[in-house]
């Protein structure tokens, strides 16, 4: 049976980095298992290891930058320009390339916790992903 592809933002990689103990890092771990397939693109990487570097060490960026280049399959802008051109206008333009992502490969979870995403119909917290998945969550949304 194939695994599950799943868009992952930053809000849920960030949180998955700094909270241990968070929602977002039982997806992340899920990924790690191979449970789930984790689907990024360079943008995403971009905006993570920027606020990394804010939060964290710089063994920790380093160890950050090398588990998200293993564990994700990096999508590059070449699979999804001509999706962002059809979606322009309809998100804001910080999230413009994660949705052109998402729809340009058919994904049907764009897992978040990013208020900006309400209107997206693939959008869901790492909470609701979970539970609807039948897996144990925190009492947190992310």
């Amino acid at each position: 049976m194939p695994k599950k592809k799943v868009f992952i933002d930053s809000s849920v990689l960030i949180r998955s980095f700094i909270y241990e103990e968070s929602n977002s890092s039982i997806i992340v771990d899920l990924i790690v298992k191979g449970e789930l397939k984790g689907i990024i693109n360079s943008k995403l990487v971009t905006e993570t290891l920027k606020v990394l570097k804010l939060l964290l060490d710089k063994d920790s960026v380093s160890l950050a930058f090398s588990l998200i280049h293993s564990l994700f399959e990096i999508i590059p802008l070449t699979k999804y320009e001509d999706k962002m051109k059809i979606l322009r206008n309809q998100i804001k333009e910080k999230d413009l390339e994660h949705l052109a992502t998402l729809r340009a490969l058919e994904i049907k979870f764009l897992i978040a916790f990013d208020r900006d995403f309400d209107e997206v119909n693939e959008y869901i917290t790492p909470k609701k992903f979970l539970q609807s998945e039948g897996i144990q969550a925190y009492e947190t949304e992310f």
